[in-house]
């Protein structure tokens, strides 16, 4: 998570003094409810037999819309809460999504005078639990929460509501993340079918595919003009990313910037034997010519792909929405197709990605914490599977408008991507009403209804939604039962990291393009492990072994 070193070191100087003049001051304030929920009001759907006004730090859009006369306290999404739970929400404070949001939860944890409710970063929850300044959640979770929400966060193996547990625990709800995994290798199926070349099943297919591409230019750009594999400046370190080449680096076993387990040790996965082997063999393409040799110096990858230039790149399932539409929009004829790659031996081993986003905590002292899981439960279980076709909040999504609900915590099954495959392909099937999938579903649905009137020549919109949520996903579901997950056992930031992550981070991605694109010999990769070592990791690495013990 991105952290703000100005703001959190103003933070983490605040006195020892300060902090406990602060938890006796948000205890005093935020809350004017005299009483504790009864057995009747602490369970999911509970409507409290008197109105609780609850104080919430509220995240905005950056270019809000909200229908006329509404507002952040008062629309179609608050009303429901109050409708269903007799819950009534205060803005003690708004501020536009992301670094001016960071700044006032940092101030707010300064001086604390903390809301009822506020969304915060990982490191901001482990510095509210340090210093005794949120709610123990364990209780209100069992009381609080449906069985499908709990089940939702079961379906990560714990390891969601595990981010958010300190010595047993529960101090958070996180959002949760699907895995979008395994990533795929989008690439011109129209220049492999002119160049009669079969699919690509392993990692040495693709290397032959990409040297014909290459050397008989397929897409007449001319001689040398085509580019094979489009690749990032920074060759890896997230799975779910566009161009980079983490989907390579797992064949060897090698999955940087991910702190994984190895031999019973906790290991930064840019340092190891199998991140050398796995940057030799980029090298190797490199001087065959098949990765972009402009992409050192590249900025705009999407321009090669979308002129025409490029023939395959790594990207998540949904690259068909961005940046295929416009690809296809260029040239309809450019049959863009997705593929999941084995190694040599036939296995799929990915990094799964961090299964918690944001963390939303409740202010010590607040008499109604079981508020935070009715909220998540009545807004991902109630209104997603009950309430689905109410009418005003369908009305407020269809229009455009957003920022509606109190504080945006999402929770979701582990396997929401091939769920929505799934629906919508019950739903084109007959086996399914199409009214009952959620909005964004229903759209796709749309959309691939216009693909199957015309699938030779559909517009850009439909052909997206046919290949990503029909193509893309239903081989992503397909390649399930072959994949072996690596699971990363920290994704926070330590005292260390936020000091010197940044500086380590540059001399990585400058010593991995280096040898990358042959400016190096690989050797060189031993220097940066004893520099990286030398300059903050082997402390950085000291700290997450601490840590992940405390989880």
């Amino acid at each position: 998570m991105k952290i703000r070193k100005l703001v959190l070191s103003a933070v983490i100087l605040a006195a020892p003094l300060l902090l406990a003049a602060c938890m006796s001051k948000g205890d005093s304030g935020a809350s004017d409810n005299t009483s504790k929920a009864t057995t009747a009001e602490l369970k999911p759907y509970g409507k409290y037999s008197q109105s609780v006004t609850y104080t919430i730090g509220k995240a905005i859009p950056g270019a809000p819309k909200l229908p006329k006369g509404d507002t952040y306290e008062n629309n179609d999404y608050t009303r429901y809460i109050k409708k269903n739970l007799n819950a009534v929400s205060k803005d003690k404070f708004e501020a536009e999504t992301g670094d001016n949001y960071d700044q006032k939860v940092a101030m707010a944890i300064s001086s604390g005078d903390l809301p009822d409710i506020m969304a915060v970063n990982q490191s901001q929850l482990e510095q509210l639990v340090d210093n005794d300044l949120i709610a123990n959640l364990s209780s209100v979770y069992k009381t609080s929460t449906t069985k499908r929400i709990k089940a939702m966060y079961d379906s990560y193996d714990g390891r969601a509501l595990q981010q958010a547990t300190f010595n047993g625990k529960l101090m958070a709800l996180p959002s949760t993340q699907t895995n979008n995994i395994p990533t795929m290798l989008w690439i011109r199926k129209d220049w492999m079918d002119k160049l009669h070349l079969a699919e690509p099943k392993t990692i040495n297919d693709v290397e032959k595919i990409l040297k014909e591409f290459v050397a008989k230019d397929p897409g007449n750009n001319g001689k040398g003009k085509t580019i094979g594999l489009g690749l990032s400046k920074n060759v890896g370190g997230n799975y779910a990313a566009l161009f980079q080449a983490d989907d390579i680096m797992s064949k060897f076993d090698s999955f940087p910037r991910q702190w994984i387990k190895q031999d019973g040790k906790i290991v930064y996965g840019s340092i190891t034997p199998q991140t050398k082997k796995a940057l030799t063999y980029l090298q190797g393409w490199f001087k065959e010519g098949i990765i972009d040799p402009q992409m050192s110096v590249r900025d705009k990858i999407e321009t090669v792909i979308t002129n025409g230039q490029c023939g395959a790149f790594f990207g998540p399932w949904w690259s068909g929405d961005y940046p295929l539409t416009d690809a296809y929009k260029n040239n309809p004829k450019a049959n863009w197709q997705p593929y999941i790659i084995k190694d040599n031996s036939g296995k799929i081993k990915v990094y799964t990605q961090n299964t918690a986003g944001t963390f939303f905590v409740v202010r010590k002292g607040f008499k109604h914490p079981e508020l935070l899981p009715k909220i998540a439960s009545l807004l991902n279980d109630k209104l997603v599977y009950e309430d689905y076709d109410y009418k005003p909040i369908v009305e407020f999504g269809k229009k455009g408008y957003d920022g509606g609900k109190p504080f945006d915590i999402l929770v979701n099954y582990a396997t929401a991507t091939t769920d929505m495959h799934d629906n919508i392909v019950k739903a084109l099937d007959g086996k399914k009403d199409p009214k009952t999938l959620v909005l964004d579903d229903y759209q796709n649905y749309l959309k691939i209804k216009d693909y199957d009137k015309d699938p030779k020549h559909p517009d850009n919109n439909a052909w997206s939604g046919h290949i990503t949520r029909i193509v893309s996903t239903g081989k992503m579901k397909a390649a399930l039962k072959d994949v072996e997950e690596v699971h990363p056992v920290f994704f926070g930031q330590t005292k260390t990291m936020k000091q010197k992550g940044a500086n380590l981070a540059k001399l990585e991605d400058a010593t991995f393009l280096k040898i990358v694109t042959n400016q190096e010999s690989p050797d060189k990769f031993d220097d940066f492990v004893k520099e990286w070592k030398k300059l903050g990791g082997d402390q950085i690495t000291k700290e997450v072994e601490k840590d992940a013990a405390a989880h």
